[in-house]
């Protein structure tokens, strides 16, 4: 038997999967397997992150989901031109994502690719670099079963 998935880990496989096509396996990481060691010849980096708020809608008896999956892009400022590596993952990412294809976890709507954040700098723990990271969040609505997480209502 297979084990159902809430709705938010397919999500989270489905971008996982569409940014591995686009950028390589190597580039690609959620905030758990950061925690775990990847090499630093891996930046640019994407960290993928989904979030979502629930809305029971009990009235028609289907629960509404408001997705944001936010992309963090980070770079390492030893190399040159750290806004331009940072600028073609962009570019990269909003081709793999501009126009979403079916995803696997059902028809969506108010899909929405939004604009790079204003780059932040932060030390890196070994003390031999900076970090320079910016965020892409996409937002977007899906409905499901009350009490069935597991599914979308509009395959």
């Amino acid at each position: 038997m297979t084990e159902s998935l809430h709705i938010v880990t397919q999500i989270r496989h489905a971008f996982k999967q569409a940014l591995v096509d686009a950028l390589g396996a190597e580039h690609v990481h959620n905030v758990s397997r950061v925690t775990r060691k990847f090499s630093k010849d891996n930046y640019p980096l994407a960290i993928l992150l989904v979030t979502d708020d629930k809305t029971d809608t009990s009235e028609d008896g289907i629960d509404t989901y408001n997705i944001t999956v936010t992309i963090r892009i980070s770079e390492r400022t030893i190399f040159d031109d750290t806004e331009d590596r940072i600028d073609a993952m962009r570019l990269q990412i909003e081709r793999a994502l501009m126009t979403p294809k079916q995803m696997g976890f059902g028809k969506f709507s108010n899909y929405k690719l939004g604009s790079l954040t204003t780059p932040d700098l932060e030390p890196e723990p070994d003390g031999d670099a900076i970090l320079m990271s910016a965020f892409i969040p996409i937002t977007f609505t899906l409905s499901t079963m009350p009490y069935d997480p597991t599914s979308n209502l509009n395959p």
